[in-house]
C-alpha cells in the first residue's frame, strides 16, 4: 500500500519552496539592481567627460566695452586664462550652469574635481574676472581621485604645466579613480583661435 504525503510534509514542502522562490527573485533582483547601477554609473561617467570636455573646448575670447579720447564707446576683445597644474581659470560660452559666456574654474582639490561658475557680465570686474561671493555655482564633479593634474599646450606647441594670459591651443585633464585613468582631451575651437583681426570683424559685422 502506498504512503500518502501528511499535512506536515506538504507544509514544510510548500515552506521550502516559498523559501527557494524567495532566495531566487532576491537574486534576480539584486542582479538587475547592479546593472542597473553599473549604466547608471557608465552613463554619468560619459555625461561628466563631455561636460567637462564641452567647457574646456569653449574658451573664448569675450567682448568688453570701453571708451576713446572723446568718451565715444568702443567694443574690444579681451581674453582670460589662468592655468596651473592644479587649477584652471578661463572664460567660456558653453559652461554648465548656463547658457551665457562665464568666468568658470576646475581645481583639483583634496581629492575632488571641483568645478566653479559665474555669468562674466554680471556682479563682477570683466575686465579683471573674478568670483563674487556667494554668486557662483558650484559643484563637485568627481571625488577620491588619486591623481588630478592639468597640462596644456601654448601656441608654440609645447606642452607646459603653466599658462598665463594666453589661450591654450589644447588642454589635457588626466585623472586617475578607483585605479582608472581618465584622460580628457580638448582642442581650443579654432574660431576662438583666429587672429584679433578676424574676430573683431566678427564684432563689427553685428
Amino acid at each position: 500500500m502506498k504512503k500518502a504525503f501528511t499535512l506536515v510534509e506538504m507544509l514544510v514542502a510548500i515552506v521550502l519552496i516559498t523559501l527557494l522562490i524567495g532566495v531566487a527573485i532576491f537574486s534576480f533582483r539584486m542582479q538587475l539592481l547592479t546593472i542597473h547601477k553599473t549604466k547608471t554609473e557608465a552613463i554619468n561617467g560619459v555625461l561628466k567627460y563631455n561636460q567637462i570636455k564641452s567647457v574646456l573646448e569653449s574658451i573664448k575670447y569675450y567682448v568688453v566695452q570701453e571708451y576713446d579720447m572723446l568718451h565715444h564707446p568702443i567694443r574690444k576683445l579681451n581674453y582670460f586664462f589662468q592655468g596651473s597644474e592644479k587649477q584652471a581659470r578661463f572664460i567660456t560660452n558653453n559652461p554648465i550652469y548656463s547658457d551665457t559666456v562665464s568666468l568658470v574654474q576646475f581645481t583639483c582639490k583634496n581629492n575632488k574635481l571641483i568645478y566653479k561658475e559665474e555669468p562674466l557680465y554680471g556682479y563682477m570686474n570683466y575686465l579683471q574676472p573674478s568670483f563674487s561671493p556667494k554668486k557662483f555655482h558650484q559643484l563637485n564633479i568627481y571625488n577620491n581621485l588619486e591623481k588630478c593634474e592639468f597640462y596644456y599646450v601654448n601656441d608654440k606647441g609645447a606642452l607646459v604645466r603653466q599658462l598665463s594670459n594666453k589661450i591654450p591651443k589644447e588642454i589635457y585633464l588626466k585623472i586617475n579613480k578607483n585605479k582608472k585613468d581618465i584622460s580628457v582631451y580638448s582642442k581650443v575651437q579654432e574660431d576662438d583661435n583666429q587672429t584679433a583681426a578676424r574676430i573683431y570683424n566678427a564684432i563689427y559685422e553685428e
